[in-house]
C-alpha cells in the first residue's frame, strides 16, 4: 500500500518480537536505545513530535515544504494548550500513531485529534484509525488504543476495560459513523472507506477486517539498571513482552471482550515516566512557539 506522506524515519526499534503461541497476540516490545550510557529520553520526545503535522490534521491540509512551520504550529496548537499535561494521554496516542505506521504499514484514514472541539478536549473513542491494504486486495481497518501510565498494571486494566467498551456492537456502529462523516473527500481511500464502513454492511464483515494494536508505555525498573543494548538488556526486554502479554490475557480471559479480534500489543517500557512526559511537553511547547 502506497503511503499517504512521507514518514518520519524510524527511530524506535524493536527489542522483542514475540509471535509464539499462534493462538496469542504479538507482542512487540520497543526501545529508544542508549547514547553515551543514557537511555535516550530526550531523542525520543523530539522524534515523537515530528509526527505531529501527519498526526493532527487532515489529510487536505498536510503541509508542503512553503507552509510547513505554520501548518507544523497549527497541528501542535491540536494537542493541548494548558499546563495541566501530567495525566493527559495524547502522548501515548502519538507514539501509538508512529509505531503502526512504521511497524504496519499503516496509512492514517482521519485524524481523531483534528476534530476535538477545543484544544484541551480530550478524544473520545478508539486512539487511531489507520488502515492498511491487506493481501486479498482489501482495505483492513486498524482502531488502535493507547496508554501511557507510570504503572503496567494500571495501563492493562485501563486498556482491557476500553477494549471491552469499545467494541461492543452500538459503540463500533457509532465509531464507524463518526468516521465516515469525517472521512477527508481528498483522501484516495476515502470511497474504499466509506464503502467498508457503511451501515448497511454486516457488522461481522466489517470486523472480520479490523485489527486492534495496543500500545502501552510505563516505567520499568529494569530501564534504568542498563548502559546499553546488551544480551542482558534485550532478554530483559523479551521478559518485559511475555509478562505484559500475560498479564492482558488475564484481564481479558477474566471478562471476555465482546467480540474476537487481532489484536497486536506494543510495549515501551521506559525508564521514567515522568520525565518523560514533561520533555515531551517541552517539546510540544516549542512546537506551539510558546516555548
Amino acid at each position: 500500500m502506497a503511503q499517504l506522506i512521507n514518514p518520519p524515519a524510524k527511530f524506535l526499534t524493536v527489542r522483542a518480537h514475540v509471535i509464539t503461541p499462534a493462538d496469542a497476540p504479538q507482542v512487540l516490545a520497543m526501545c529508544p536505545g542508549f547514547d553515551e550510557q543514557r537511555w535516550r529520553a530526550e531523542e525520543l520526545a523530539r522524534h515523537i513530535c515530528l509526527w505531529l503535522p501527519e498526526w493532527a490534521l487532515r489529510y487536505s491540509d498536510r503541509p508542503t515544504t512553503a507552509t510547513m512551520m505554520k501548518m507544523a504550529r497549527r497541528a501542535a496548537l491540536k494537542v493541548y494548550t494548558s499546563d495541566g499535561y501530567k495525566s493527559r494521554g495524547e502522548f501515548g496516542e502519538l507514539m501509538l500513531h508512529a509505531v503502526i505506521r512504521h511497524e504496519f504499514g499503516t496509512d492514517i484514514a482521519i485524524s481523531k485529534i483534528y476534530f476535538k472541539d477545543t484544544a484541551n478536549d480530550t478524544v473520545k473513542g478508539f486512539d487511531c484509525v489507520h488502515i492498511s491494504r491487506a493481501e486479498d486486495g482489501q482495505l483492513d481497518l486498524w482502531l488502535g488504543e493507547a496508554k501511557f501510565y507510570s504503572r503496567r498494571h494500571e495501563a492493562i486494566d485501563a486498556v482491557a476495560d476500553e477494549l471491552r467498551e469499545h467494541l461492543s456492537r452500538d459503540y463500533l456502529r457509532d465509531e464507524f459513523a463518526f468516521v465516515i462523516e469525517k472521512i477527508d473527500d481528498a483522501h484516495p481511500y476515502a470511497d474504499e472507506l466509506r464503502e467498508l464502513l457503511d451501515e448497511e454492511q454486516p457488522l461481522d464483515q466489517i470486523v472480520s477486517r479490523i485489527h486492534v494494536p495496543v500500545f502501552l508505555a510505563y516505567d520499568r525498573k529494569f530501564i534504568g539498571e542498563h548502559e546499553e543494548v546488551s544480551t542482558e538488556f534485550a532478554q530483559a526486554m523479551e521478559r518485559e513482552a511475555v509478562e505484559a502479554r500475560a498479564k492482558l490475557l488475564e484481564k481479558i480471559e477474566n471478562k471476555p471482550l465482546p467480540r474476537s479480534v487481532v489484536i497486536d500489543l506494543i510495549v515501551l517500557p521506559v525508564k521514567d515516566k515522568k520525565e518523560l512526559t514533561r520533555l515531551l511537553h517541552e517539546e510540544l511547547r516549542q512546537w506551539q512557539g510558546r516555548a
